[in-house]
């Protein structure tokens, strides 16, 4: 799959909840109807993005990037057909899933998010 993203993203719902992302289909067609349901491609541009998402516990967040940018080398092209993302979400590590999100959620690259530490500070 040749993707369109620049590494992992950090993306937000909200103050205070910042998580990484890799987008899968930068195309705003996605929209998931159910939690826990897999998105499903719209005939219009007025949906989401398709991304690959990380919810693992904090104690964890260091292996985040890895893992996303292990399992996204092996996703579908975009854009994927119900059958190919379901079998991928299958094939998924727990901590990682597909979701929608629109582009003004993602913030930039995940190692210059809101309250990283900065490479100097860095133990």
């Amino acid at each position: 799959m040749t993707l369109t993203y620049s590494g992992v993203q950090a993306a937000h719902h909200g103050i205070g909840s910042i998580y990484p992302i890799i987008v899968l289909d930068p195309v705003h067609r996605w929209r998931r109807p159910s939690h826990p349901g897999l998105p499903e491609q719209q005939p219009d541009h007025d949906h989401g993005m398709l991304v690959l998402r990380w919810t693992g516990t904090p104690d964890e967040e260091a292996q985040a990037p890895a893992l996303l940018e292990a399992a996204a080398a092996r996703a579908p092209a975009a854009p994927p057909r119900h059958a190919e993302l379901a079998a991928f979400q299958a094939s998924l590590p727990p901590g990682l899933y597909l979701t929608d999100i629109p582009a003004p959620h993602v913030i930039g690259p995940w190692s210059q998010r809101p309250g990283a530490a900065l490479p100097h500070q860095a133990a």
